[in-house]
């Protein structure tokens, strides 16, 4: 293997562009905010997704392995968390908008996945269950806190365990 970083293609980053502006449908919905009130910084994007990809070579690279998708999804919410990508033009949200799809992008991109074969009643109740428990602490952190890389790796991992915990307890 080179020992030299090789940058992302344009078509990597136009492809993540485009799966974000999807993503971004999903997180309106869950902030009841409509898609067309967002603004994306595409450089911003672009560096976020850079950085992603940065991270996922470095473990292959050194670690010999994937990155989880659950730590991809906790360096993505890091990286949105320090470029602040997009901006929502009508917004109430106590804290900035990139807090919160920082928070979503850890539930929705990591413990979603989790949840493939569990019936929606259960996916829903458990994903409830956890925002209703952590969902204000997490924002608050999010907002004020200035969180590492791996510490957000750590609380990914975290989540998972009570994400799996949640779903044995509910589907007994």
């Amino acid at each position: 293997m080179s020992d030299t970083y090789i940058k992302p293609s344009r078509e990597y980053l136009a492809k993540e562009r485009k799966d974000f502006q999807q993503f971004l449908g999903k997180f309106a919905t869950y902030s009841k905010i409509p898609a067309t009130d967002f603004n994306v910084d595409d450089n911003l994007l672009d560096d976020v997704n850079m950085r992603v990809h940065q991270r996922v070579n470095y473990y292959l690279y050194f670690h010999g392995t994937q990155l989880e998708q659950t730590r991809k999804a906790a360096i993505k919410a890091y990286w949105i968390l320090k470029y602040r990508p997009i901006k929502a033009l009508r917004w109430s949200g106590a804290y900035d908008v990139n807090v919160h799809l920082a928070f979503f992008v850890l539930f929705a991109e990591s413990l979603g996945r989790l949840l493939p074969n569990q019936p929606a009643k259960i996916q829903n109740m458990v994903v409830n269950n956890i925002l209703n428990e952590y969902g204000d602490s997490f924002l608050r952190a999010f907002n004020e806190y200035d969180i590492s890389k791996e510490a957000m790796m750590l609380i990914a991992d975290s989540l998972k365990s009570i994400f799996k915990c949640e779903i044995k307890y509910h589907s007994i």
